[in-house]
Parts: structure tokens; sequence; C-alpha cells
């Protein structure tokens, strides 16, 4: 076995290759002794490393808040010890600035920077000519928090004008934090871009913009936004013009005409919504309804708010509309009228505090001076009033009642809406 392993020894040191190989491993460790012994030394550059700077005790008592100094870190050159260089971090060395005491009040200051060590670990040396940046500027003021409405700022070029585009922003508000005298600056925050759409919907970030009163940008970098950016989806739609309505009740069987001031607008929305609001006439949008039981004899008008249907926009500019009607041809006149009521007497006994009322009749002059009591009829509707009631209870009740002319009055009109009281008791 002896014999065998000095065999094995001869051969692999026979080899040239072994043998350069194994030379090269011995220098390299002779190599990386002495690079790590004492007498070996090197050049690092520490960075990333936090800049110290606090506020008199005066300032902060008087509510200041420092500004700027979070947002820029620090870089030094250190030589020494290769061994201690390898384990040095941002965290081995401080870095502050001089002069802080000076700022007791609101404004900028330039402070100078000096660095040092600032850990157990000493055997390295600070490069004080090679400390980057060598100076600081910050900023001093109370802070002020404010909100805003964002400002949509956002033009679409379309290629055509049968198509209207609507920008929606994902946020409405933003809150911002700073300085109070830049705060102070700030008129809006908007969003300001031109966007050529290729799609239906497009959906792009964009970065909110400060703006003074003169819509000119402003840089207020220690001014910070509660949101970093805001969604904008432009959505483009076709266009179509409808004219505008009303849904007229209680009205005579003969009125003047309505006028509708606009009569007809400008609409964008989706294709199947806009196909949905066509009749056989028109493309028409109802404003409301239109009472004549509300209108007098004489010049009415009544404004509405213009409602379309979910996912349209009015893109002609009118908010509201306003319809017309001349009455003031027709005549007016009081009629004491019997109440009423449709209840089964066999099971309700029914009291009313007046058996009649007086109604306002407005029409052409002739049937409204012919117009008799007889002609009118006012019955009390009861109608989910009295859901729940016992037997042998009673309830006192505002009932309202439905005021109605004879068909020879059906060129007349009741004018107002009438309740009587009444006792009512459940036999």
């Amino acid at each position: 076995m002896k014999k065998s392993n000095q065999s094995f020894l001869a051969r692999f040191f026979s080899h040239d290759i072994t043998l350069l190989v194994l030379a090269f491993l011995l220098a390299f460790a002779a190599w990386f002794v002495i690079s790590m012994s004492e007498e070996s030394e090197d050049t690092k550059t520490i960075t990333d490393i936090p800049i110290l700077v606090e506020l008199p005790d005066t300032a902060v008592e008087d509510g200041l808040k420092l500004y700027g100094a979070d947002d820029q870190k620090a870089s030094v050159e250190v030589t020494g010890n290769r061994a201690i260089l390898g384990s040095l971090t941002a965290s081995d060395i401080l870095v502050s600035a001089n002069q802080s005491s000076s700022m007791i009040s609101v404004g900028s200051y330039t402070l100078s920077l000096t660095a040092k060590q600032n850990s157990v670990k000493t055997n390295y040396t600070i490069i004080k000519e090679k400390l980057s940046p060598s100076t600081i500027t910050v900023y001093v003021d109370k802070e002020k928090e404010k909100e805003f409405t964002i400002d949509n700022q956002i033009t679409v070029n379309l290629d055509d004008s049968n198509h209207y585009a609507s920008v929606a922003l994902s946020k409405s508000k933003v809150t911002v934090t700073g300085p109070e005298t830049h705060v102070n600056q700030i008129a809006s925050v908007a969003v300001i871009d031109t966007i050529t759409p290729k799609e239906q919907t497009t959906t792009v970030n964009e970065d909110l913009v400060f703006l003074d009163e003169n819509g000119d940008k402003l840089y207020l970098p220690y001014v910070k936004t509660d949101i970093g950016t805001v969604e904008a989806t432009i959505t483009v739609l076709p266009i179509s013009e409808v004219s505008l309505s009303v849904n007229v009740v209680n009205e005579p069987s003969e009125y003047p005409d309505i006028v509708i001031d606009p009569a007809t607008v400008k609409i964008a929305g989706p294709q199947e919504v806009l196909d949905s609001i066509k009749d056989e006439d028109d493309n028409k949008v109802t404003l409301g309804e239109l009472d004549f039981h509300t209108l007098k004899n004489e010049g009415n008008k009544q404004k509405y708010d213009i409602t379309l249907p979910k996912g349209c926009k009015v893109i002609s500019g009118e908010t509201s509309a306003t319809a017309y009607i001349d009455l003031n041809a027709y005549y007016s006149t009081t009629v004491s009228a019997k109440v009423t009521s449709k209840l089964d007497t066999s099971k309700y006994t029914v009291e009313f505090a007046s058996n009649n009322i007086e109604v306002t009749v407005d029409g052409p002059e002739d049937l409204v001076n012919s117009v008799a009591a007889s002609d009118v009829s006012a019955v009390a509707d009861f109608t989910g009033l009295l859901d729940g009631i016992k037997s042998g209870s009673a309830v006192s009740l505002s009932v309202p009642l439905n005021v109605t002319l004879s068909d020879d009055y059906s060129k007349c009109w009741v004018y107002g809406t009438y309740t009587v009281n009444v006792n009512v008791t459940k036999k």
C-alpha cells in the first residue's frame, strides 16, 4: 500500500500542468495574505449617507418645520486598511450641517457640511475634501395642508366632428402638504396634456401640475401630494342632436303650445343609448312633468335640469332648460265642491272636518262663468292610509283630494292641490 501511494504522488507531480496550477494557487494565497495585512491600504467611496440637519428648539416651538434635508444624500471618500474598508457602510459616517442654529425664521438656508467617523471602527481616515455635496440648501417654514379639486386641462384631438371625447379622471381631489409660503402660491392643481386617441377608450397616467393664479407652472419641490399620478380615461363617443320635451299631466283637452328653450341640445353617448331615446319622429329627451295643477291663468315658466341617460353628456353647453306656456287668455273662478269618500261605510265611519272645499278652476271665459259645484268632484283618497288599523280603532288624518271636472268642462283645469282633515273609525 505504501508503494502504491508513493507511485500516485510521483505520477501527480510529474505533470507540468499540475505543477503550474499548484504554483498559481500558492501565488494567489500569498497575494491575498499580503493584501489583507495591516500595511495594505486602499481608498473607497461611501455613498447614500443621510445628512443630519437639526432645527433649533426655538424654531420647533414656533411651529417651524424643516424641508429638503431628507431628500438629499452625501458621499465621501475614505482611506484605510482594505479589510476595514470592506466592512464600512453609510451608517459608519456622520454627515451633518453647520450653522443650523441660525434657522429660526421662515426662509431658505445654505449650510456647509462636515463628515466624521460614527462607529467603533477607527482604522480608516475620511478625506474631507472628497465630501459631496459640500453644502446643502434647506427650507424652513410652517406646514400647511390644503385640498384642491383637480383641474382637467387635457385636450383631445379627434379626426372628425361627428364624435366627442369625454375625459374622466380616476381622482377628483388632491391634498397638498408643504411649506405654508409655497402652498399659498398654488391657485390650482391640474393635469395638462394633448392626446390623440387611437382607440375608442384610451387610458393614460398623468402627473399633477401646480399652477399659480396666472396659470403658469410652479416648481415646488418641497410640496407633496397624497396621490402620485391620476389615471385619465378618454372615451370617444358619437354625437346626436336631440329635442327637449316635457310630460304634460292633469292638462285640459285644449291648451296653447309649450315652448322649450333651448329646443334642442347636442349630446354624446354610447351608440346603443342614443338609439334607445329615438322615437318615430325625432330624438327626444323628456325633462320632467309639467303639471297643470301648478299653472295659473297667466304666463307660466318652469325650469328643468337636463337629465340624460347614463353615459351621455350635453356637449353644447346647456345644463338646464325652461318650458314656457302663455295662459293669459284664460279666466279663473272659485267653486265650493262637496267632499266625498269611496270608503265602504259598512266597514268605516268617516267624519270630515269640512264637507265642502273651495276649488279654483281655470279655463276659457264662457266655461269658467258657468261651472257649478255639481260639475266638480272632490274625492278623498285613502290609498295606503288605513293599512293596519284594527277594528274599533279611530285615527285622524290629513287626506289628499282627487279633484276633477265633469266632461263638459274638459277645456278647463283645476289649479292647486287639496287635502281634508278627517276622523276615521274602523267598525
